[in-house]
């Protein structure tokens, strides 16, 4: 394994001149840092991470709460998070909770054992005192935690955009999935601000439950999808995230119900999913990408012991053009 000292003897430098020019911890002139990254480039160098945070008491390790990995939304947010933490030097672990609570509780110890040196709570379904007893930096992504930093999309208008795009295409009779009752996750802002706009202008929403596991398995979503439109026939507008928008929409088509003639489909979450289909599904749009950075950028500051100028950050949505509506 390649040296410290043998990277500044073939850049003619001190070692001490190479551990500044890696770590950006003094000045070094341009020049001299080109000779170490091509010394660095190679010797196929690899500074030893591990032993520089051992002395620094940290692990340069970041713990992700995840409730799945392979939803879309969800898997695109962990890449961006991903890019982001080694923008600082971090590596991320993906602690994929599959929601077990024990599953839950586990990954919290590890964080309360100093093995992460902070967590960024991407779903949570232990109850609060979980997480409002621990000291080590965390922040959540859309569970509301006393204590807990939030960084989310701002899901009301979110909400308040499907509303105006329904009525704008003359909708009465709007589907959502969301539940507008889950008061403790923030996402439910969408539903309560879709169902307050479109009972404003004098429309109807209807809310269905459509569970975790029909979502993310193709032949249960197409069921249950097929279940709902067969219990409201009448219905005109379907809010619903990416895969399960994506699912109505087959299911419309295998039923002869034109789109958007007849019926108006939106989805929320924006992914890359929208675009794979026989045409491309409107869709309220998360920034993944700002959510990733801002996200970042707060447990930093927690870790570092910065103050934060908020506790609550909302990340703005935009509408996405589609066929769909």
């Amino acid at each position: 394994m390649t040296s410290i000292r043998e990277v500044a003897k073939l850049a003619h430098v001190s070692p001490s001149t190479v551990s500044r020019a890696l770590n950006g911890s003094g000045y070094v002139a341009e020049d001299t840092k080109a000779k170490v990254r091509r010394a660095v480039d190679e010797l196929d160098y690899v500074p030893n991470q591990w032993i520089r945070n051992l002395y620094q008491k940290k692990t340069g390790i970041i713990g992700v709460m995840a409730p799945e990995l392979i939803h879309p939304y969800f898997s695109s947010l962990w890449s961006y998070l991903e890019l982001e933490l080694n923008e600082f030097g971090y590596n991320m672990m993906i602690c994929n909770t599959a929601q077990k609570k024990e599953i839950e509780r586990e990954y919290l110890d590890t964080l309360e054992r100093n093995l992460f040196d902070g967590m960024i709570i991407g779903a949570a379904f232990l109850p609060d005192k979980y997480y409002t007893k621990i000291e080590k930096p965390i922040i959540s992504l859309d569970r509301i935690i006393p204590g807990v930093p939030l960084v989310t999309s701002d899901h009301t208008r979110g909400g308040c955009i499907a509303a105006e795009k329904f009525l704008q295409k003359g909708c009465k009779k709007v589907l959502q999935l969301s539940d507008p009752e889950a008061v403790t996750v923030w996402s439910s802002r969408s539903a309560t601000a879709l169902i307050s706009k479109m009972e404003e202008a004098g429309a109807e929403v209807v809310t269905e439950n459509f569970s975790w596991t029909d979502t993310i398995h193709y032949s249960r979503s197409v069921r249950r999808s097929s279940e709902i439109m067969k219990k409201h026939p009448d219905i005109d507008g379907i809010l619903a995230n990416d895969l399960c928008a994506a699912s109505f929409l087959k299911v419309a088509k295998q039923a002869g119900i034109p789109v958007p003639e007849k019926l108006k489909i939106i989805a929320y979450d924006g992914t890359y999913i929208t675009d794979y289909n026989f045409c491309t599904i409107a869709a309220i749009q998360q920034d993944v990408s700002l959510l990733a950075k801002m996200a970042v950028h707060t447990l930093i500051r927690l870790i570092n012991n910065q103050p934060l100028h908020q506790q609550q950050v909302f990340v703005p949505v935009h509408f996405k053009e589609g066929d769909t509506i």
